[in-house]
């Protein structure tokens, strides 16, 4: 049971966000699935008074969670095309959701010029299977192009990837040639992972923060030999630690025996070296693959950024507990007023909000009509400062307290909830 208190005065409203996590699991990449876990909860909404209080309306809220998973058939999960100079050629790829609840998927290619897929947003209930259509065009002179399908399950992962090979030829006017054979369904490593991607958030320049993945070989009879490798645009700010102590090294590959039924931790670190968003992946596939055998790898999303922000109060008197400040000359009919000054002296913005309690405890927000703040929320770039005021016509005590977060972090949040309403 959670409580939440606001104080409102005539004709004013709020917004609420309810938001919803899940428990974790182990999230297996075979093997069957069962129904998606169903929750339900309730929100009331009463009035808080000194006598016995009454609910006077109930939101019910359900949630469902389960496992996305999506199949492509082996004998695509690398396309291959022919074209001569100006011609395209096409290819259906089928995808079906062979998981236990919706998916909403967003299909990339890198390569524009080349390569093209439609339609790059795909819903896909439980169950159900659609098509996407690639296309590969002959655009130049270069005779062989490479790229990847990415498809990601929005809005954080898992993540799929489909090979597109293209080749320009003479007198062809457009055609898809047979890819490679590719592994059977038995022989894809029943690997586990508590995990399907891994955020860092913001991290100082010059430090390293460690996360951990454990990662559990499935079969009940058989060892698993895994190669992990980090690629990306930013895999230099990503590492793999291979050890503690004396003889810890840092690399971006790693090899690791996995008997049958065993938890291996894998840990990382992110170390960024500027101020901005760093994107990478782990890659988990078979040591004994071979490159013309694509299909059987399992790629974790990372992300972290380079830099935080650091909000500090100045010229207030600091105690272990936070900060004081006086309201000098109070005094009935009169509005006291004090300025404090807030600087940020991180690398980047902060989002602060000042929101004035009456009794922290009980998260009573104190009325307006007593104390005042302005502004009451600000955006504060790095390294500047603002001035907050402080006005308050009684001699009540209060507690102002400033809440502070990544304003870049706060921003693509906010797209992403736009994204999905």
């Amino acid at each position: 049971i959670r409580f939440l208190f606001f104080f409102l005065q005539n004709q004013q409203s709020f917004l609420v966000w309810v938001h919803f996590s899940p428990p974790q699991k182990y999230i297996s990449s075979s093997g069957e699935l069962g129904p998606a876990d169903e929750y339900s909860a309730r929100v009331d909404i009463e009035v808080d008074s000194p006598g016995p209080s009454h609910v006077i309306q109930s939101v019910a809220l359900r949630a469902r969670s389960g496992t996305p998973r999506v199949h492509a058939p082996k004998d695509l999960q690398t396309v291959c095309f022919q074209a001569s100079l100006g011609q395209t050629a096409k290819q259906t790829l089928p995808l079906k959701n062979a998981g236990n609840i919706d998916v909403l998927l967003r299909l990339k290619v890198p390569d524009h010029d080349c390569f093209t897929v439609k339609p790059e947003e795909l819903i896909l209930k439980a169950g159900e299977e659609k098509g996407v259509v690639v296309s590969f065009t002959a655009q130049d002179t270069q005779k062989f192009r490479e790229s990847m399908l990415t498809i990601l399950v929005l809005p954080s992962g898992p993540q799929y990837e489909v090979m597109l090979k293209g080749e320009m030829v003479q007198g062809v006017s457009g055609k898809v040639v047979s890819p490679p054979a590719v592994l059977s369904q038995a022989e894809v490593p029943p690997i586990l992972s508590n995990k399907q991607f891994m955020a860092w958030g913001g991290v100082t320049l010059g430090r390293a923060v460690q996360q951990k993945l454990v990662l559990r070989n499935n079969s009940p009879t058989t060892s698993q030999q895994l190669r992990l490798l980090i690629r990306g645009q930013d895999q230099d700010c990503f590492q793999l630690q291979s050890s503690f102590g004396p003889d810890e090294r840092l690399t971006h590959n790693r090899e690791l025996s996995i008997k049958p039924k065993e938890d291996v931790t894998v840990h990382l670190l992110f170390a960024p070296t500027r101020v901005a968003s760093m994107l990478a992946k782990l890659e988990i596939k078979q040591s004994a693959a071979r490159a013309s055998q694509p299909g059987v790898k399992f790629t974790i999303p990372l992300s972290g950024y380079g830099g935080t922000s650091n909000v500090i109060l100045e010229e207030l008197r600091k105690r272990s507990d936070g900060y004081v400040a006086t309201l000098s000359g109070v005094q009935a009919g009169r509005v006291s007023k004090l300025c404090v000054c807030v600087r940020n002296t991180g690398s980047r913005a902060a989002f602060v909000k000042a929101v004035p309690y009456s009794s922290l405890q009980n998260r009573a927000v104190m009325d307006s009509a007593i104390i005042s703040l302005s502004p009451s929320q600000f955006v504060l770039k790095e390294r500047t400062q603002e001035q907050v005021l402080c006005q308050s016509g009684a001699a009540l005590l209060a507690t102002v307290c400033l809440f502070c977060g990544d304003e870049v972090s706060r921003q693509q949040f906010r797209k992403s909830v736009a994204v999905l309403i």
